[in-house]
């Protein structure tokens, strides 16, 4: 059984984690072959979807070798799958005290400032690692979407096609830039560089993500959920997909598809404030009665998008939401101002109050960072209405 834990050939996951367990277990077992058996272990886990139990194994290394490099990294990235931001940020801060010359940490990290909204936080960390490794092409595209997102596309575009440049075989650059010729608001030319890269690497589905999100800004409903199906296919339990997905379908008025969709990636992300965002209007638009106030008592109230979500309960007025989106980082304020004008236009739609919807969407169109679903939905509805975005 022990060798089924670095065996290759047709063994099930199952079968390799007994192996696992069984070295580690072992009485006679070297110190080691223990922490290698756990690192195994916790990559077997992981490819079954048992974070938490990976977690544990590399809590188990770290407990017997605080200074694994590896561990620290590893822990963080699945902390930061399970959306433990502040806890992975802790990791990959410990792995930079370790090896500070570490580019694996800078970039870990750096994606983590970026889930946290520190734009500047990341790009400083993506310019450690290309300090270290000028051709690292992973940083480069980290570096030129960072830039993307601050509202910076001409360094944005610097990067992304030097990513292409050190590594045109690979369609990771073209991706990088089809974003950036979105928020240039080049549409064509970002749909060309995505169908390039989903033809150098017709396994990645952000390529197929990001080219439906171009063709959706410009109203070809058949053409994006075409390519979003391709990407949940690659990406089934990716919840953001199905949500997606979801608003795709409620926007050509497919409304049993959207609530499948939505229902679906509520499954996968039961705390997610804008998947029953999504869901309520998907109800209302349908005629079905609202279950937005039971299921607000199951959410994180004290964060972004509550506010939204109070709206649309009738508990506060768009006045107070957009306070309420107000914030010192201006890249979080644009965001969360982009989010306010959609939803409160979608939901001035459904109550017929018509020019004010388009208004609304308008401000989200025009305003709203491209790298946003609601950019891409505000667009697509003023299609859907017939109304030039």
């Amino acid at each position: 059984m022990t060798a089924k834990c670095n065996a290759v050939g047709n063994i099930s996951l199952d079968d390799r984690i007994a192996g696992c367990t069984a070295v580690i277990e072992a009485a006679t077992a070297r110190q080691q072959s223990v922490i290698f058996a756990h690192f195994r272990r916790a990559v077997f886990y992981l490819q079954k979807g048992e974070v938490d139990r990976a977690i544990a194994d590399y809590d188990q290394i770290i407990e017997q070798d605080p200074n694994n490099l590896v561990a620290r990294l590893r822990r963080a990235a699945a902390h930061v799958r399970k959306r433990e931001i502040d806890v992975g940020l802790a990791d990959y801060e410990k792995a930079i005290e370790l090896d500070p010359g570490d580019v694996y940490a800078y970039q870990g990290r750096a994606g983590v400032y970026l889930a946290k909204g520190d734009i500047d936080g990341a790009i400083a960390d993506y310019d450690r690692v290309l300090l270290i490794h000028p051709d690292n092409v992973s940083a480069r595209v980290g570096r030129g979407l960072a830039y993307n997102s601050k509202g910076e596309p001409d360094p944005a575009m610097a990067d992304c096609n030097r990513a292409i440049e050190i590594s045109p075989e690979h369609g990771i650059g073209r991706y990088c830039r089809g974003h950036v010729h979105i928020a240039k608001g080049n549409i064509e030319l970002a749909v060309a560089d995505f169908t390039q890269a989903i033809q150098l690497n017709p396994r990645d589905y952000r390529s197929y993500l990001g080219r439906a999100s171009a063709v959706r800004s410009r109203g070809d409903f058949e053409q994006a959920l075409s390519d979003i199906k391709q990407a949940i296919e690659l990406a089934p339990n990716d919840p953001y997909l199905h949500r997606w997905s979801g608003t795709a379908h409620f926007q050509t008025g497919l409304m049993s598809e959207a609530l499948d969709d939505l229902g679906r990636s509520h499954e996968l992300d039961q705390k997610n404030l804008y998947t029953q965002l999504w869901l309520d209007l998907v109800r209302q638009r349908s005629g079905q009665p609202s279950q937005l106030d039971e299921a607000s008592k199951q959410l994180d109230m004290s964060r972004w998008p509550a506010p939204i979500i109070r709206l649309f309960l009738g508990d506060t007025t768009f006045e107070g939401v957009l306070k309420a989106a107000d914030d010192a980082s201006s890249v979080k304020m644009k965001g969360q101002l982009c989010e306010a004008n959609f939803f409160a236009g979608e939901l001035a739609l459904g109550h017929g109050a018509t020019d004010e919807a388009v208004r609304l969407l308008h401000l989200a169109a025009d305003a709203c960072p491209r790298r946003n679903l609601e950019w891409s939905a505000a667009n697509a509805e003023l299609h859907r209405l017939k109304i030039k975005p």
